[in-house]
């Protein structure tokens, strides 16, 4: 997925609707009326794959979903796979190690495959 899809495949799935693209000038004026009722620029939604304090956010729809398992088992898979290391052969220390480094590009992976959001 592109970052731009990443980013907006989170932000719908955390609650933000209406996300608008502007396309020029003439579109942001005509999207004004859409902005008042509660549409969000591209560029006002969260940088999920840069900034861990979003993705923290993002992560408490996991939690309310009962998917936070899965998130992690998902993430420690996408690190893991990362740096070498056989997540599958790996002992608990190594899944630590794996979740205490992951970055933020790398938990919005695992955030949208885990609502299976995810698209290759």
């Amino acid at each position: 997925m592109k970052p731009d899809q990443q980013r907006i495949a989170i932000a719908e799935a955390c609650g933000f609707a209406d996300i608008m693209l502007p396309m020029g000038f003439h579109q942001q004026l005509s999207d004004e009326k859409s902005k008042q009722c509660g549409g969000r620029w591209r560029f006002e939604i969260p940088d999920y794959l840069n900034d861990l304090n979003a993705m923290h956010e993002a992560e408490k729809v996991l939690w309310d979903t009962g998917k936070a398992m899965e998130f992690t088992n998902q993430l420690v898979g996408i690190v893991c796979s990362a740096r070498g290391f056989r997540w599958d052969k790996g002992t608990p220390d190594d899944h630590l190690m794996c979740l205490s480094h992951a970055t933020a590009a790398q938990r919005a992976e695992a955030f949208l495959r885990t609502l299976n959001l995810w698209i290759e």
